[in-house]
């Protein structure tokens, strides 16, 4: 993150009626840095980008835009003089209006350096980088969704804001026009530099987008990191569950004279020999990972580890676009295995899987 943020929540709260919505929220957002604020429906992450953008007022913290106190100490900014775009959720376009009436909207309505003389040269040139230029003065009523999404983004950038707030704005779209537009934000991000803080409940969204990822949980955040050290080692139980695909089993810490080894039931392995182990990790009952990618049906060469081999039955199978997902029962645990798409399997089928111990990562059960 560059030292001069672009946005600067500190000790961010906001309550309605009894019910904390946030609780003492810090967020930070760099220069030309894409943040996103990832959690589950209800966990305040909208309030938090409302609160950013001057359309709900928090009970405590401050919010600094750039160089600017925008909220907090008795100071209070309107939305229209804060340096902010937003893309909403649901687009907020005008339907009475073209699409020029809703991009030049801001222009109208804000701070800004544009001078007036050069609004529909500026519409034109921000339509024109979301590539719908020839649309200007087409009826917001004649677009579809996607041509919608590019509207509301160009309206939120016209005005040339340091910080752009984005919420949800990719949820209303089709799979195939997500992945286009997953692309086209991070493509705009380069050309014009302009900060993002994006929230979303679509962990794949955040993973590709952003630059660092915030963990959000009942009005709190909980973790915070790059996609890479999110994915391969969360440190808090939430974000395990939460993020990403993992098969989850617990498991018994037994000591050996010559080992600690972890005692699962269906399988056992030496602990020392695990992806990552916690710091608390003693002996006692423990809760284990393991990433359906990481699991193979069909013996592999094991590049000389020692490999789990267990035979289980098949409960459940489907395609999923380019992967094949099996879900395999041992006893009174499935794990789910991910193949190519060529596989076929039934279920009752029996199968043999095969994992490293290097794949498994193990935290105390308490956790």
């Amino acid at each position: 993150m560059a030292a001069d943020p672009q946005l600067a929540v500190t000790g961010l709260t906001k309550s309605f009626g009894e019910e904390f919505e946030l609780s003492g929220v810090d967020i930070t957002v760099g220069t030309d840095e894409i943040v996103a604020l990832l959690g589950p429906s209800g966990c305040g992450k909208t309030t938090a980008l409302r609160c950013i953008a001057g359309v709900e007022s928090p009970d405590n913290g401050t919010i600094h835009v750039g160089d600017d106190l925008v909220e907090g100490d008795g100071v209070s900014i309107p939305p229209e003089a804060r340096d902010v775009g937003m893309v909403y959720q649901n687009y907020a376009i005008w339907p009475h209006k073209t699409v020029y009436g809703n991009v030049v909207f801001p222009l109208k309505h804000s701070d800004h350096d544009v001078p007036k003389d050069r609004y529909e040269e500026r519409v034109q040139e921000i339509l024109d980088l979301v590539e719908i230029g020839d649309l200007k003065d087409s009826p917001a009523t004649d677009l579809s969704g996607g041509q919608q999404q590019r509207t509301a983004l160009a309206r939120s950038l016209v005005h040339d804001p340091g910080l752009l707030l984005l919420d949800e704005p990719l949820s209303n779209l089709d799979k195939g026009l997500r992945k286009h537009m997953r692309y086209e934000l991070q493509r705009l991000q380069h050309e014009i530099g302009v900060s993002m803080l994006y929230v979303t409940h679509d962990q794949e969204e955040a993973f590709y987008l952003a630059d660092r990822i915030l963990v959000m949980r009942d009005g709190e955040i909980v973790e915070r990191g790059s996609p890479r050290e999110l994915y391969e080692r969360p440190k808090s139980s939430f974000t395990r569950r939460f993020v990403g695909d993992r098969n989850r089993f617990t498991g018994t810490v037994r000591t050996t004279p010559e080992e600690e080894r972890v005692d699962a039931g269906f399988i056992e392995f030496p602990l020392s020999s695990g992806d990552y182990v916690a710091d608390d990790v003693g002996s006692g009952s423990v809760r284990c990972f393991v990433r359906p990618a990481d699991i193979s049906i069909g013996r592999f060469d094991p590049g000389g580890t020692d490999i789990l081999e267990i035979t289980g039955t098949v409960v459940a199978d489907g395609l999923l676009g380019e992967r094949y997902e099996v879900t395999v029962q041992f006893g009174e645990t499935d794990l789910i295995v991910h193949t190519e798409p060529s596989r076929d399997f039934q279920q009752g089928d029996e199968i043999t899987i095969y994992f490293e111990p290097g794949a498994i990562q193990v935290y105390d059960a308490a956790d």
